[in-house]
């Protein structure tokens, strides 16, 4: 599995050094892909938003740290990319878990989402395995051509709406698959999107692992 993805990133901002440390921690033994490459983030503080944008500050920043991983990729020819943010939480026995999943999904795949929430009902496809027709989260995100290519594009273009509303808008038109139960949460504290401290967030519990 650890040549699946041409690359692997996590976006951390650069003041977020402890939220960097506690990804790496959870990732020790726990991980069968390649080491994620730390990607610095856009800062939302740092930046100003159009006069469209109705989202928070940070959110701003989010989707233009999400446009750049994959404007990046492209520019250096990456075919297929794993995106995790720095408070992806996988569950516990995470790479006998992925593995499984996988083994099962369908060759034709654009996108996968690791972690999800599902706004609408996904299509089962086969054990373990559901196709997305609308969910959110940028928390464990895979995509590869034309998907990748399209998105970026979507995500230079609207300045409306929160970069996994806008993923989530173009699951519909292509292949995008997710593990049920899903493999990867959002661990708990200071959130960079919203000034709210967050409890660890799983959205399927059957593989719920043990905070540390």
């Amino acid at each position: 599995m650890a040549s699946l993805f041409d690359r692997v990133v996590v976006i951390n901002l650069a003041r977020r050094a402890d939220r960097l440390a506690r990804f790496s921690k959870r990732l020790e033994g726990n991980w069968p892909f390649a080491t994620p490459q730390r990607f610095e983030g856009v800062d939302g503080l740092t930046v100003s938003p159009p006069a469209t944008w109705k989202e928070s500050r940070g959110a701003w920043g989010c989707l233009l740290s999400h446009r750049a991983v994959l404007e990046s990729a492209i520019a250096d020819g990456i075919s297929s990319l794993l995106v995790l943010e720095d408070d992806a939480y996988p569950v516990d026995d995470f790479p006998r878990h992925a593995e499984a999943f996988l083994s099962r999904v369908p060759q034709d795949w654009h996108g996968l989402m690791l972690g999800a929430e599902h706004l609408s009902s996904p299509i089962p496809v086969s054990p373990g395995v559901v196709e997305c027709t609308g969910a959110i989260r940028c928390h464990a995100y895979a995509v590869r051509e034309p998907l990748l290519r399209m998105l970026a594009s979507f995500w230079r273009d609207d300045q409306t709406h929160h970069c996994d509303v806008v993923f989530g808008g173009l699951m519909p038109y292509y292949n995008v698959y997710a593990p049920d139960p899903l493999l990867v949460g959002q661990d708990a504290g200071q959130s960079d999107i919203t000034p709210r401290l967050e409890p660890l967030r799983f959205l399927s519990s059957d593989l719920l692992p043990q905070a540390t």
